[in-house]
């Protein structure tokens, strides 16, 4: 017994040989700068709990609802629970395994009856001599973390949609409002063009385009209802509900205010966004891959102990130990298939986690460029909304008192509605950039406080 187990500790000191090689992350020249963003926030922190700038108790609410109860993000949590019990038994090759079994028989004859009980215990363990149970341990490890970074990757998508699934539900309200409107107003034309042909000042023509118009727009708010009720229905999906009906108030699309993400370091997304860590995670566990591959050429060594107890007479406790060393010879390209097959996987995450560096940078510019450009249309709109109003009212006065012409009329008030509209899509486009930019930004995430919050 006290050879086997020097043995055993001469022969595992053996596995510092390892063939594992230190990993590197793939390089990839950084943008020094963002374009649409104010190079003096630079460095700046983003609010893990970024929705509240936007100020609004709804919001508020909802996102942490559909963390709560949103069932992608449920699976997500059940991937990462079934990655953290592979990595467990990815890495229990590194321990010895224990088993054991006994005979118990009974023996009648004509003299005596006779009873014997026997016992063992097997002990086995596979030297690690090349490092490919290590390495088979840390693809494992590798692979939890990649699930872990996926589910975080998806909790800030699932962040981004339900704020613009409530931006664009408080938008269509909004543009049901103008319509409305619009529809009153269209109504009080008619009352005049009806009254001016009437008194002969107006022709049957302009009556039958007033009341195109009061039709086409008693149409415009029909689709605007069916688009809201989509909104509602796409909302509650994401809230992990059935498609019902979501009340908003009136007033919370002024309330809305237009915050200003912190500005970050390009570079800095390698540590800021879980996608990004997922990728290169994945990359870990194919490096480790290899090294198992590498390992398969090299022989394995195999130790076991069994300890035999006895109760037939006399009593007796018997050890066997045994090393088996196998060492492959040939296998018909298997070994060389796996190790190829190994490093051209390797070398596709390689260049995956590149591209998904690149579309990383280019969802934060594209975001930011959105919000930026879309800010400054929404500044000109404002103006444009506030002259269409002044058009209109004066076209109106004046074509009731017969100064214009009804086509001066219909243009003014076709104006007003496409200014108004407009005015309200760049206000949309602008919040749901923010809350790209966000996202694109990594909302806040950090690797320490993902952990934690485990």
């Amino acid at each position: 017994m006290p050879r086997f187990l020097a043995t055993l500790w001469l022969l595992a000191s053996l596995s510092a040989c390892n063939l594992a090689r230190d990993y590197q992350r793939p390089g990839l020249p950084a943008p020094q700068h963002w374009r649409n963003l104010a190079p003096s926030q630079a460095d700046g922190k983003v609010d893990p709990h970024w929705w509240q700038a936007f100020g609004i108790a709804e919001l508020d609410r909802l996102i942490p609802e559909a963390l709560a109860h949103n069932y992608d993000l449920a699976a997500a949590r059940q991937r990462v629970a079934q990655a953290r019990a592979q990595a467990k038994i990815a890495g229990a090759p590194l321990l010895p395994t224990v088993s054991t079994s006994g005979i118990f028989t009974d023996r009648l004859g004509h003299d005596s009856d006779q009873q014997n009980q026997s016992g063992w215990v097997e002990v086995a363990y596979e030297v690690d001599l090349w490092g490919a149970n290590r390495a088979r341990r840390d693809s494992g490890t590798a692979l939890l973390h990649s699930q872990t970074f996926a589910r975080d990757a998806l909790r800030l998508v699932l962040m981004a949609e339900v704020a613009q699934r409530f931006f664009d539900l408080l938008a269509l309200a909004e543009q049901q409002r103008i319509a409305r409107d619009f529809l009153n107003n269209l109504a009080a034309t008619l009352t005049i063009v009806q009254a001016r042909f009437k008194a002969g000042a107006a022709s049957q023509i302009e009556v039958a385009q007033q009341r195109t118009e009061l039709a086409t727009a008693r149409a415009n708010l029909n689709l605007l209802d069916q688009q809201r009720i989509v909104a509602e229905n796409a909302l509650a999906i994401l809230l992990g509900k059935p498609p019902q009906f979501a009340a908003v108030r009136a007033d919370a699309w002024h309330r809305l205010r237009l915050p200003e993400p912190a500005n970050v370091q390009p570079a800095s997304l390698l540590e800021r966004r879980p996608d990004l860590r997922q990728t290169e995670m994945a990359l870990v566990a194919a490096a480790a891959d290899i090294t198992v591959a590498r390992a398969a050429f090299y022989p394995s060594l195999q130790l076991r102990l069994e300890p035999l107890l006895t109760s037939a007479p006399p009593t007796s406790l018997i050890m066997t130990t045994a090393a088996a060393l196998t060492q492959p010879i040939f296998q018909g390209g298997r070994l060389t298939g796996a190790l190829a097959r190994t490093q051209a996987r390797n070398a596709e995450l390689v260049e995956t986690y590149r591209q998904t560096l690149l579309t990383a940078w280019q969802e934060a510019e594209d975001a930011a460029a959105t919000r930026h450009h879309s800010g400054l249309r929404l500044a000109a709109l404002a103006l444009a909304v506030d002259q269409a109003k002044v058009a209109y009212r004066l076209s109106q006065e004046r074509y009731r008192v017969g100064l214009i012409d009804y086509q001066t009329l219909l243009n003014t008030q076709r104006s007003l509605l496409t200014a108004e509209n407009g005015q309200v899509q760049a206000r949309l486009d602008v919040l749901v950039a923010t809350a790209q930019l966000y996202k694109a930004l990594g909302g806040g995430w950090s690797e320490q406080a993902a952990d934690k919050n485990e």
